[in-house]
């Protein structure tokens, strides 16, 4: 695995045949290594809520007001 900018790197390749942690191929296309599971969809906020209080709403903040959850309260 290639490591620029603290992002892991990764050819096509390996990625493809799951030897991306161990592939050293600088002369080919690179493409950076995603983090493993699903992607998040809740805001931080809504995140909390939902560990804290056990509340379990539909996150409908926007991407802007990434501090301030207007689904919250």
């Amino acid at each position: 695995m290639i490591i620029i900018n603290n992002t892991k790197y990764s050819c096509m390749s390996c990625v493809k045949g799951h030897r991306s942690s161990r592939c050293t191929h600088s002369n080919r296309p690179l493409v950076p290594i995603r983090r493993k599971g699903r992607p998040a969809t809740q805001c931080e906020t809504c995140r909390e809520l939902r560990r804290t209080r056990h509340i379990h709403i539909k996150c409908l903040c926007k991407p802007v007001e990434v501090g301030k959850c207007s689904s919250a309260l």
